[in-house]
């Protein structure tokens, strides 16, 4: 039953991650990397507590840079070069 439960977690952040790949409204995607932010945030200390693999690990990492690139090339967020 444990297990079921971290998949579901894992699928969780996955699937919120996917979400805002996908999103093309500029306004909605805020919110779904917002979410999707959180998911991983969660999932990451939840990880912390348990002897989990360093593959979710790794692909959490990955998650969060995906989302990282969304914000900087598609919001535009933050303006680094503000004068």
């Amino acid at each position: 039953m444990e297990n079921f439960g971290s998949d579901h977690n894992q699928s969780g952040w996955k699937k919120l991650v996917q979400e805002a790949l996908v999103e093309v409204n500029p306004d909605k995607l805020k919110d779904k990397v917002s979410e999707a932010e959180a998911a991983i945030f969660e999932r990451l200390q939840a990880l912390e507590r348990s002897s989990e693999s360093a593959e979710e690990m790794h692909a959490l990492q990955d998650a969060s840079n995906t989302l990282l690139v969304l914000k900087r090339e598609v919001l535009k967020f933050p303006d680094w070069k503000t004068d």
